[in-house]
């Protein structure tokens, strides 16, 4: 997973940077939200998946709801609306580089547990669950909105 982590944080840092200031405003059509405080939002991401992850190592369930985390991404999305690119690839590097410390700290009675994650309304939720795929579909959007 640390390895699959490094290469999409890779990516997604080449796309950050390759966004012009046209770009970066745009208005993504899924999230509802400019390029910019997308690509926050899946920086941001990886230090809240370390978080999550050390948490479920210890068998501390995710505390919330839906409601709670979307009111929180919309909150987070309001602060960060003028963030620049430098400031995310930094970001995004930094994160990455914490969330792949914790993976390779793992072992393999780690990935065996699971807690309940109250965004997902108390769906149990591993450390497996906690892959790329929420930077994958938020780069898809991204892209989509680009049509790169």
């Amino acid at each position: 997973m640390a390895e699959e982590i490094t290469d999409a944080n890779a990516e997604f840092t080449a796309f950050v940077e390759s966004c012009t200031d046209e770009d970066w405003r745009a208005i993504c059509r899924a999230e509802k939200w400019r390029i910019g405080v997308v690509a926050h939002h899946v920086a941001w991401g990886h230090e809240r998946a370390a978080d999550w992850i050390n948490a479920i190592r210890r068998g501390i369930p995710i505390p919330g709801s839906p409601q709670a985390h979307n009111a929180s991404n919309a909150i987070k999305a309001a602060q960060v609306a003028g963030i620049s690119r430098d400031e995310v690839v930094f970001l995004a590097r930094r994160n990455a580089e914490r969330l792949v410390a914790v993976l390779r700290s793992l072992t393999d009675e780690d990935f065996e547990r699971a807690v309940p994650f109250g965004p997902a309304r108390g769906r149990p939720l591993s450390i497996e669950g906690l892959g790329r795929s929420h930077l994958d579909r938020h780069l898809a959007s991204m892209r989509a909105t680009l049509r790169r």
